[in-house]
């Protein structure tokens, strides 16, 4: 009788924790300490390391630098500092896993740095405040936005190509929407996207899609809110684009827009948390994880006491275009998110805490 009292208490606890385990919105499994505003991150192929745009939004002297991360034991391995950097704010990997690309959003330039000795080996001029940049799939050129910097920040209009094999701009500029404020590619690099930010009203963003074949705007989506952020499923046919609403915090952003890339037309809305700003895809393409920065005034008159609240991940079906019944903690001011090749890690750079977080989202039974 004993034994079979302690099997099924045995038993009851394995479903307990199991139960547990599955529903519970935590899964941080580590905190890394970067620089001072992390906004973008990126993985190299091999998923062992990541680079971490410190863009330094307080203006701090010798503050503007580039964190790695040993993925394998989450620790820093080292800060880069260089005179090129000017509020670093997107990092872009080549395929090979060999150079990061950062885009010096105060400024005018591209510093390339090499990953194998973690040096700055170069800059790419001719830019306009550039806030995010991406690789054709042969490696041969890059497409950047530009948003606009220092006093001019939110005016440019403007996409550059640029060859990476000399590093240098080419062709003229692509003229696109106003305030082209991130920028994706189609898996068969056939087509660039920029989402448009425009002045954060609702419905006044608009998207640009780029044919390459001849670099040319060949539709402009509209009914955008602040658009912030862009990601493509794998097969290219959609993309999903978070609404953050206004800089100044009002009106605010709720909802992530779902648009159909053969017809190039928004056809789903999703309400989702408060200013999403960061979306990224699993490599299956199943879940959409989106981060909700959730940093507000509490004076919208003169624009001030600016306060983080709870920042937060929440999952999108990309089959349903709905929410998953789970919200994640993720502290203070979300700002970027990365998925791991494998799907195993996302990594989440938080604005305001300075840190960056993993969360292991690979045990999808919590997600059921």
């Amino acid at each position: 009788m004993i034994r079979r009292i302690q099997k099924f208490s045995f038993l009851v606890f394995l479903i307990f924790y199991h139960y547990s385990y599955a529903i519970s919105p935590d899964r941080t499994i580590a905190l890394m300490n970067v620089g001072v505003t992390p906004a973008g991150i990126a993985l190299t192929p091999d998923n062992r390391f990541a680079y971490v745009a410190n863009n330094n939004n307080y203006g701090i002297a010798n503050s503007d630098n580039v964190s790695v991360l040993n993925l394998t034991n989450n620790t820093v391995v080292t800060t880069i500092n260089d005179a090129s950097f000017m509020q670093p704010y997107t990092v872009t990997i080549n395929a090979s896993g060999t150079k990061a690309y950062i885009t010096n959003s105060f400024g005018t330039t591209i510093s390339i740095i090499n990953t194998i000795s973690n040096t700055v080996e170069g800059i790419i001029g001719g830019f306009d405040g550039p806030s995010g940049m991406v690789i054709t799939p042969d490696g041969t050129r890059a497409y950047v936005n530009n948003y606009g910097a220092g006093m001019t920040s939110g005016t440019a209009t403007t996409v550059r190509v640029v060859d990476l094999n000399t590093n240098t701009i080419i062709g003229a500029p692509i003229m696109v929407g106003l305030a082209p404020a991130a920028i994706a590619i189609s898996p068969d690099g056939r087509f660039v996207y920029t989402i448009n930010y425009v002045d954060g009203n609702p419905g006044t963003g608009t998207m640009s899609v780029i044919q390459t074949s001849n670099n040319t705007v060949i539709a402009t989506i509209p009914g955008f809110s602040g658009p912030f952020a862009i990601a493509i499923t794998s097969d290219g046919k959609f993309a999903y684009v978070t609404n953050f609403g206004s800089n100044n915090f009002t009106p605010v952003g709720t909802t992530v827009s779902v648009v159909d890339l053969t017809i190039n037309a928004i056809v789903a809305t999703i309400p989702i948390g408060i200013q999403p700003s960061s979306i990224a895809i699993t490599p299956d393409s199943r879940y959409a994880y989106v981060t909700s920065y959730d940093t507000l005034y509490t004076n919208t008159i003169n624009f001030t006491g600016l306060t983080a609240g709870q920042g937060t991940v929440n999952i999108i079906d990309i089959a349903s275009n709905t929410l998953l019944p789970v919200t994640i903690p993720v502290g203070r001011s979300p700002a970027g998110i990365a998925i791991s090749s494998d799907g195993k890690f996302a990594y989440l750079t938080n604005y305001t805490s300075n840190i960056v977080l993993v969360l292991d989202i690979l045990e999808r039974m919590w997600l059921k």
